[in-house]
């Protein structure tokens, strides 16, 4: 069974020697190595790989592109970004499960959470301490009891054969490909998510909302970062619902990370700038939906009663006022995570 990674570069080179030498000391090195980056000439490190140029943001196009570029006799594919690396074992032992379950197209694995500096974070993304098979039919439970967040493009891996079937689907996508894996794989097959933490995630070195800032200022940089990141991941969700049509239970949690998306952005996009901002509905257009959704079951009541505290929220203290108090506290917050 022979292996190919992808790895995205995108106007970021300081990590990147790390990710790839990840790679070259795998136990089980891969059959090919494609990288696409927007600067072919700031890669330093002299590897034998495929390299495609591609001075442009969208991650679903450079993925496109990448799996234009395999090689005939590959069967599965690895994913990694420029600042995340893979544990030594990865590939030996994901190949592994490919090999004795015909039936998995799909694997994601856990993550092992660092700062810029490579120091261990104390905080878990990974909720589930098991190996579960999750397809159309349990998804929706298993995702309502252990909030799963299956996220990051470095933890999938997937069978070749299917990912030509879906790379069309891709192409639109701009930055959400680990939310298109997720639920294209349950729409059509399954996915394997395995405990194991194979993927070093580097947080903070990009745009993240765990990048602990000290400097308040510094933070609402970030955060504008952020809200231009989410009014992006607003349109890929919209996209990826019209794709998904047999896993009702896809749907719904697509539908549920819309409306609270339109919700967050309300307010958001009034205070912070971005060359591309989402076409966001009224405040009672998001209220009514939030109802629809309760009744039908996209969301709980929980969530209901969050949507509405949010909306009364901007109606009665304004957009601004509750953007800047959301600021504060989320500050706070993060200046409480241990490192």
């Amino acid at each position: 069974m022979k292996s190919a990674v992808i790895i995205t570069v995108y106007k970021r080179y300081k990590y990147i020697d790390e990710a790839l030498n990840s790679v070259l000391s795998q136990t089980v090195k891969p059959d090919q190595i494609i990288i696409v980056a927007d600067n072919p000439k700031m890669l330093n490190n002299p590897i034998n790989a495929t390299v495609i140029e591609a001075d442009y943001p969208q991650l679903g196009k450079k993925i496109f592109e990448a799996v234009n570029a395999l090689r005939d006799d590959i069967d599965i594919v690895y994913f990694l970004e420029d600042d995340d690396m893979f544990h030594e074992n990865k590939i030996e032992y994901i190949n592994k499960i490919f090999e004795k379950r015909r039936d998995i197209v799909t694997v994601h694995n856990s993550r092992k959470l660092i700062d810029e500096n490579g120091n261990d974070l104390n905080y878990e993304l990974d909720k589930i301490p098991f190996e579960v098979l999750l397809n159309k039919n349990n998804f929706g439970k298993i995702n309502r009891q252990y909030h799963l967040e299956l996220s990051n493009n470095s933890s999938y891996s997937i069978r070749r054969e299917f990912l030509e079937e879906i790379k069309k689907s891709l192409i639109r996508v701009d930055m959400a490909v680990d939310m298109a894996l997720l639920y294209l794989s349950l729409e059509h097959n399954n996915l394997l998510h395995i405990p194991e933490k194979l993927t070093i995630y580097r947080v903070g070195s990009g745009i993240s909302k765990y990048s602990k800032v000290t400097d308040y200022y510094r933070f609402l940089e970030n955060k504008n970062k952020i809200v231009c990141l989410f009014n992006r991941a607003l349109e890929d969700s919209r996209y990826l619902s019209s794709l998904i049509t047999s896993c009702k239970e896809c749907k719904k949690d697509i539908q549920r990370s819309i409306l609270f998306l339109e919700l967050y952005l309300s307010a958001e996009n009034e205070v912070f700038k971005c060359s591309y901002k989402a076409q966001l509905p009224s405040l009672d257009s998001i209220f009514l939906s939030s109802i629809r959704y309760y009744l039908d079951g996209t969301i709980s009541v929980k969530d209901l009663y969050n949507v509405t505290k949010g909306v009364l929220a901007q109606l009665i203290l304004g957009r601004k006022k509750v953007s800047e108090m959301r600021s504060k506290r989320d500050f706070e917050s993060l200046q409480n995570i241990k490192t």
